[in-house]
């Protein structure tokens, strides 16, 4: 089809060529025939040889889309099980999760974002840096955009970022600066204080700060009902993702279908808490709140219940958007999509994760050390290589997909040395490969209702999930190491059998001490803020 001719149509052509001579009256000369046989043969071979080319070049390069949700909850996600029956739908995800894989333990890199977006684009967990410090990426940080920049790809960033320095303010741009980050291209906000506007009057396109002058002096009254009279930011983007995606159809007709490939990571701000006109968190300000499927619950839920809703359905449209974009411009096998969120279900702005039971049956939500802090929905999809309607429980985290783009590239030469992730690249494939031998995930300042009886509730907390097997531990300050194996038995320190008790409802450490010894030595191995991989 990339040549304008499928094979069975060629198929189709060469039989009749191989046939005529024996249909009715034949004429002609007999090494004629057999001639334009051979010419057939050739023909059919020499086409058949191309298409298999251009499909193994597109193959060996695909197009890669990473869509990200801000602060989602596995159970906002209805492709995801969950205790509640009348619960949120999305459609779009369960479309794209019939023609893909959805990971079942899957893990953001932190339990908020700016964090959890930096081992995203590193491939280094949390371990490597003090969140409350030094989350911004450097001068020489290596990037999933930097590697992929260097392998041929056109990168482009539309949406949050979160990485550099541009607080509250235009600021001009700073050394995090996406477009300093691998990225060619950047249409969104630099800084995650300013995603915090639903409706903001400044953006970035490259590093030009624009006004958008339909949110200037944007306010609940002043935008009106539902927010009519001002653009939401995800609207914006979403319009570019797809705007860029067309730019792609083109490039790839007028190359004869051997372009550039691309990189493409749309991060959106919802359903994070937020406000209209400003930094606040104090709603979940999306738009078109009296034409979401959820309108008919004004005056039955809480009015902030079903504006977060309508803020879920939002991105699942909008997801729905941009991969129906990528089907239209014929780049359906050629892409391969990811979906996730950057952390877990958040309960702010007046919203409670329990309303709608957005962490399912995980404990904890944003902010904990527990796995409702940081497990995330993922899902993939590549048709023709991701095996349609798929389910795997492989074990993977954000700091895996570095690795992963890489080695579905067989650039492994690509990977930063030292590094924390491991690839899945097999697990697409369809093929069995063994778990990592473990995930490492951290926060300071962890705000976990388990520790709500501990005389230091916003502590440091570490986790490790090995095998089935999950450890929680939490200090005033520092990391875990064997000395707490002393007190595991306490509230301090927390082992899980996940193959039993998903949920980490029940602490299993007095049983199993030597467990407990072996990820109180993976915690302290792990926390190592003086070597900062990123710039080496």
């Amino acid at each position: 089809q990339i040549l304008g001719a499928t094979t069975a149509d060629v198929s189709r052509e060469h039989a009749g060529a191989h046939t005529n001579p024996y249909q009715g009256e034949w004429e002609g000369d007999f090494t004629f025939v057999i001639c334009q046989n051979t010419f057939a043969m050739l023909l059919f071979t020499t086409v058949l040889v191309l298409v298999c080319t251009v499909v193994g070049d597109l193959a060996a390069k695909p197009n890669i889309l990473f869509i990200l949700a801000d602060d989602l909850g596995v159970g906002d996600v209805s492709v995801y099980s969950s205790p509640l029956e009348q619960r949120l739908q999305t459609p779009a995800l369960e479309k794209m999760a019939a023609e893909g894989m959805v990971f079942t333990a899957a893990y953001a890199g932190y339990s908020v974002c700016a964090p959890s977006r930096r081992t995203l684009m590193t491939g280094y967990h949390s371990g490597h840096f003090d969140s409350n410090a030094n989350v911004l990426l450097g001068n020489d940080s290596v990037t999933v955009a930097s590697i992929l920049k260097s392998a041929g790809y056109t990168t482009k960033l539309i949406g949050k970022w979160g990485l550099d320095g541009n607080y509250k303010h235009p600021l001009p741009p700073s050394e995090g600066f996406p477009t300093l980050q691998g990225f060619e291209y950047f249409y969104g906000q630099s800084d995650q204080w300013q995603c915090h506007n639903y409706y903001p009057s400044f953006m970035f396109n490259g590093t030009t700060n624009f006004t958008v002058e339909q949110n200037v002096g944007a306010s609940p009254k002043s935008c009106g009902p539902d927010h009519k009279d001002c653009v939401w930011s995800g609207d914006l983007w979403t319009a570019d993702a797809i705007q860029f995606i067309r730019a792609q159809k083109v490039l790839f007709n007028a190359s004869g279908g051997d372009p550039r490939p691309w990189f493409l990571y749309l991060a959106y701000t919802a359903p994070h808490a937020g406000s209209v006109g400003s930094v606040n968190e104090n709603d979940v300000p999306a738009p078109r709140v009296q034409e979401n499927p959820y309108a008919s619950k004004k005056g039955v839920w809480p009015n902030v219940e079903v504006d977060f809703a309508t803020a879920v359905t939002e991105v699942d449209t909008a997801v729905g958007s941009v991969v129906s974009a990528v089907d239209d411009a014929g780049l359906k096998e050629s892409t391969i999509i990811f979906f996730s969120s950057d952390n877990g279900a958040h309960n702010e702005g007046g919203h409670s994760y329990l309303f709608f039971n957005s962490s399912a049956y995980l404990n904890g939500f944003k902010r904990s050390i527990h796995d409702g802090g940081h497990r995330a929905p993922f899902l993939v999809r590549w048709p023709g290589v991701v095996p349609a309607a798929s389910t795997t429980a492989h074990q993977v985290a954000f700091y895996d997909f570095l690795p992963t783009v890489a080695d579905l590239l067989d650039r492994n030469d690509l990977i930063p040395a030292r590094i924390d992730g491991h690839s899945f690249a097999p697990t697409l494939r369809g093929q069995h490969q063994p778990q990592p031998p473990f995930l490492y995930h951290e926060y300071s300042g962890c705000d976990d209702p388990v520790f709500s009886g501990v005389s230091f509730p916003h502590a440091f907390g570490q986790n490790i999930r090995m095998g089935d097997w999950s450890g929680v531990c939490v200090r005033a300050s520092g990391a875990c190491g064997p000395e707490d194996a002393a007190t595991a038995t306490s509230q301090t320190f927390f082992l899980y059998n996940m193959s039993s008790d998903p949920g980490q409802l029940q602490n299993v450490a007095k049983e199993f001490p030597t467990v407990v010894h072996t990820i109180l030595e993976i915690m302290s191995s792990q926390r190592n803020v003086t070597f900062d991989p990123t710039t080496q």
